[in-house]
């Protein structure tokens, strides 16, 4: 007769982080590029009990152990909005209506974090969930609460609502705080992470157009959240965000390819084309460096790999492509790099 199993306990995952670590701040600085950059700038950062109260002036900030607080923040006044890039521990930041009353404030945050974990945002007697890659919008014109239970890394903007024009007014009465998942939602997403990353931690001025451009995306996503669907696949700055945002989620794939980022986006292969042909890298390049990137990662952090498996788990359509690949990047082959450790000279 044969014995029954019980059933094996589902697979845990380590606890989430709620203080900051050393390792949490290098992982931070990594994704953010600015560990080797010459144009980086210093965060600023906020300690004990002291710290907590100067972190977010506008808000209350309450922690388990205020004494133990700890927090980093790089920051950049553009022309007329605030670019931010944060780490902190887990935390209830709340904006009280008395607050509201004695240090008004018309602008609108907006923010989305990278690290696992779920927060919630409570404005306007609703609680909304949010996790990593999700926008949320945030009006400092009403009460709120943001409730993080573990160590995250929100960047973002802040945006005056009279850059907003005709929807200001969603702004004002948000309904839905987080976007919905959409192409264009995960494409100002992508977005707005790398232009907070530019612009205040890597110190890079964006200049008027770009920062127009920053401001009209996220319009258009605030139209979606009305209910008004916006017209952006003529948008240059659409276009090649949801580029790399459907890079980001498919490169892994072999079969992936310009061609299919073109069908998804409804454009002709041309069509895509012109809207990088101001870019650096082309759209088969980006492919490539993304994948380079994930088997990078998988070949030092994984010992016991073989060579094939980091290849073909990274998007590569065969070994001999990725040895090529590796190799033009790092100036030695993967096995090579492996067995002697990574180079940092040899890293471009």
């Amino acid at each position: 007769m044969s014995r029954s199993r019980a059933a094996a306990p589902a697979a845990r995952r380590p606890a989430l982080a709620t203080r900051l670590s050393p390792r949490a701040v290098a992982e931070w600085e990594a994704r953010l590029g600015v560990a080797n950059s010459p144009t980086r700038t210093r965060p600023k950062r906020f300690t004990g009990q002291a710290g907590s109260v100067a972190y977010t002036p506008k808000l209350d900030v309450h922690v388990a152990e205020p004494e133990h607080f700890h927090a980093m923040r790089f920051a950049a006044g553009l022309s007329s909005i605030v670019t931010y890039c944060a780490l902190q521990p887990a935390v209830t930041l709340e904006r009280t209506a008395e607050r509201v009353a004695s240090d008004p404030s018309d602008t609108l945050l907006v923010s989305v974090s990278g690290m696992r974990g779920q927060s919630l945002v409570s404005q306007g007697g609703r609680e909304f969930a949010y996790g990593p890659g999700d926008l949320v919008f945030i009006s400092d014109a009403a009460p709120y609460r943001v409730v993080s239970s573990a160590v995250s890394d929100p960047a973002g903007m802040r945006i005056p609502f009279s850059r907003l024009g005709k929807h200001r007014h969603v702004a004002e009465r948000l309904q839905r705080p987080v976007a919905a998942n959409t192409p264009l939602a995960r494409a100002a997403s992508v977005f707005v992470r790398r232009f907070a990353a530019e612009t205040s931690a890597l110190n890079t001025a964006p200049g008027a157009v770009s920062e127009q451009a920053a401001v009209d995306l996220i319009v258009a996503v605030l139209s979606e959240l009305d209910g008004v669907p916006s017209a952006m696949e003529d948008n240059a700055l659409f276009v090649q965000e949801a580029t790399r945002d459907l890079i980001e989620r498919h490169h892994r794939d072999a079969t992936f390819t310009p061609d299919s980022i073109a069908e998804h986006l409804h454009l002709s292969r041309r069509q895509l084309y012109r809207y990088f042909e101001n870019c650096e890298n082309s759209i088969a390049g980006q492919i490539a460096d993304r994948r380079l990137q994930s088997a990078h990662e998988v070949l030092v952090g994984n010992a016991s790999a073989s060579i094939s498996s980091v290849a073909l788990s990274s998007g590569f359509p065969t070994v001999a492509t990725f040895r090529n690949r590796f190799k033009a990047r790092y100036g030695v082959g993967p096995v090579e790099y492996r067995d002697h450790g990574s180079v940092s000279s040899r890293v471009s």
